[in-house]
């Protein structure tokens, strides 16, 4: 566990800069504020120190290094007890150790994942325990202690989260997948309390050490439905037009996720090619602008227009997030500004998922997520005999066997070539058999030599 002194990226409404104790381990950071405010010209940030020049620098620098002596003592503590946690350091620096139930712990849990700006998994965890909360208020409780984290609880869990609706597709319910994904964040966050030292690893119910997901179908469009999709009429500048164009434009670029296709600026086109950092991994794309994708970008240039401006039409030039030009500048994001950058991108693309079931249904479609774009792409680059590794490094896939196996459930051309051999008529193999013979009968042989031919004699 390492500690560091350093001041709060904006001032309050004295002006002045909040020193704060930041504390890691183990991958995780929290940060304690202090009683120390003061303009952020005094602060030395490369000592970790109020700097002389401050009048009241010697009662500052004291105030802080009895909070650094302290923090290093907990520390000392709890790692000669074998408690040394994020969260057991927390509690007892702040002087206030607990026992800790299952929602408390749950936002706790969530609170790191904010300062940390882990955005995705932030999701997973606050739709999970928004879920969790609703159902352990029914039983009556505001809270439940982990001790009765029993069998019994999780499958009532399991029968309340199956009488819930389903919103992406009313009049039915949760489908099993979505039940599995919240079981299965319920036995992380119960792992993280065991590695917290909260609980036993044994008191973790079966049930959840055994979820299982199906795995989902992966569906490309056929050059049918693609041409449907295309060729519906749809009023241009409507949000139909600009949904359909952002799905085609991510397909033609190699099936790019919706989040990067959102994000992408003007700047991110150099000369003939679109090069971005995907905000998944952080991994940096570089290709070539086909003609169809260049045709759609041709759509959306505009008089006037700056590098820095968005390309498509979800996310404001002038907003206080539009300044951060870059996937490392949008590491860099003050969280608040952060938070918001997310809801922003999170709310554009359940909107632009409501927009293409619109379509889907509009051009008699049976599948149409914006998902749908990557399997497309995949699937047409398998039609063109694109190998599995150049097909993996356009996908940007960490690993071969992920490639593989969108291969494998969207490539079904060997299947239908055997069945088609399997299930010839009667007719085209008597036309197959005159065939042959007439060939035979130009190569001359007599039927004795053919017999002995066909004896291998």
């Amino acid at each position: 566990m390492t500690f560091h002194l350093e001041s709060g990226s904006h001032p309050n409404k004295a002006g002045d800069h909040t020193i704060y104790l930041s504390i890691y381990h183990s991958g995780q950071r929290k940060r304690i504020k202090t009683s120390v405010s003061i303009p952020i010209r005094f602060w030395d940030s490369s000592r970790e120190r109020v700097r002389k020049t401050c009048p009241s620098s010697k009662e500052h620098n004291e105030e802080l290094q009895r909070l650094m002596d302290r923090a290093k003592s907990t520390e000392r503590e709890l790692a000669a007890q074998d408690r040394l946690t994020m969260l057991q350091f927390f509690d007892k620096f702040q002087g206030k150790e607990q026992t800790y139930k299952l929602l408390s712990y749950a936002q706790h849990i969530k609170d790191v994942l904010e300062q940390g700006k882990q955005w995705g998994t932030y999701k997973k965890y606050r739709d999970t325990i928004n879920k969790l909360t609703d159902y352990i208020h029914t039983l009556g409780v505001r809270d439940m202690d982990f001790r009765d984290i029993t069998p019994a609880f999780i499958s009532g869990f399991i029968a309340w989260l199956q009488s819930l609706s389903n919103q992406k597709k009313p009049g039915t319910t949760l489908s099993p997948n979505s039940i599995a994904k919240h079981l299965k964040v319920l036995r992380a966050m119960l792992n993280r309390a065991v590695d917290d030292g909260i609980m036993h690893p044994d008191s973790i119910p079966r049930k959840l050490t055994t979820v299982k997901e199906t795995t989902p179908a992966i569906t490309g469009l056929t050059p049918q439905e693609l041409t449907k999709l295309i060729d519906l009429p749809i009023k241009e500048n409507t949000v139909r037009w600009d949904a359909r164009n952002l799905f085609l434009f991510a397909m033609y670029e190699g099936g790019i996720r919706i989040g990067d296709a959102i994000q992408l600026r003007w700047r991110n086109i150099i000369g003939d090619r679109l090069v971005y950092t995907m905000a998944k991994n952080g991994k940096q794309v570089n290709v070539i602008i086909v003609q169809e994708a260049d045709k759609i970008l041709r759509l959306y240039a505009r008089p006037g227009q700056k590098p820095a401006h968005y390309i498509f039409p979800y996310l404001d030039n002038d907003a206080d997030y539009a300044v951060y030009l870059d996937y490392d500048d949008r590491q860099k994001m003050p969280l608040d500004i952060s938070r918001k950058y997310f809801d922003t991108i999170n709310a554009r693309e359940a909107n632009i998922g409501r927009t293409l079931r619109e379509i889907r249904d509009l051009a008699g479609i049976p599948h149409l997520t914006f998902h749908t774009a990557r399997h497309t792409f995949a699937l047409r680059a398998k039609e063109a005999n694109v190998d599995n590794t150049t097909l993996k490094n356009i996908l940007q896939h960490s690993s071969l066997n992920t490639t593989e196996t969108y291969v494998n459930k969207l490539d079904n051309s060997r299947e239908d070539a055997a069945l088609k051999v399997m299930y010839l008529d009667q007719t085209h193999l008597n036309k197959e058999k005159k065939r042959i013979v007439k060939q035979i009968q130009k190569l001359g042989f007599t039927p004795e030599e053919l017999i002995e031919l066909l004896a291998g004699e």
